[in-house]
């Protein structure tokens, strides 16, 4: 993550830093698939904002309104501020990694997505709505990727709806 910070405007650029950086992804996620072929443990920590992200992607209709990665972006910081406000994560962690997407340009707010107040995305309780169809709900639980570290995902099983609700009521009012 430092070096990405430290390096996003020359992968930005391309050559040497755009290629390490997608060769290092490219291994990290290989090294996961490998591990869990039939995503039954740690591939689903390759899902890190995807709940999030998939909600708002529904929300706008799957249009270009948000794009995934703005999608999955949005959601990541999301991840990170609900990790910080169970506690997993420090709120320097979380405001770090919001900084960080914002300066390589990516959404990193709810109010960031073109025409917010619509199609549910200003509605804590449509937006739950919308999760409760992630691929990863077992038995109607939510199941979150959230995070102890930067750099360090965990599966969160059963998350209580009535924590995500508040902390989404929080998002939408600021």
């Amino acid at each position: 993550f430092a070096w990405l910070e430290a390096n996003h405007a020359d992968i930005f650029s391309g050559g040497a830093a755009r290629e390490h950086a997608i060769a290092t992804s490219c291994r990290a996620k290989a090294a996961i698939v490998s591990r869990d072929e039939r995503e039954t443990g740690e591939r689903a920590l390759l899902n890190l904002g995807h709940t999030f992200g998939h909600a708002l992607e529904a929300a706008t209709g799957f249009s270009d309104r948000l794009f995934h990665g703005e999608g999955v972006a949005v959601g990541m910081v999301l991840a990170a501020e609900f990790s910080a406000q169970l506690g997993k994560i420090s709120d320097n962690d979380a405001v770090r990694i919001k900084h960080h997407l914002a300066t390589v340009g990516l959404p990193t707010r709810l109010q960031d997505i073109a025409g917010f107040a619509q199609e549910g995305l200003a509605d804590a309780d449509a937006l739950l709505a919308l999760m409760a169809q992630d691929k990863k709900v077992k038995r109607g639980k939510l199941t979150f990727i959230l995070m102890e570290a930067i750099g360090r995902a965990v599966i969160a099983p059963d998350v209580d709806p009535a924590l995500v609700r508040s902390f989404l009521q929080q998002k939408l009012s600021g």
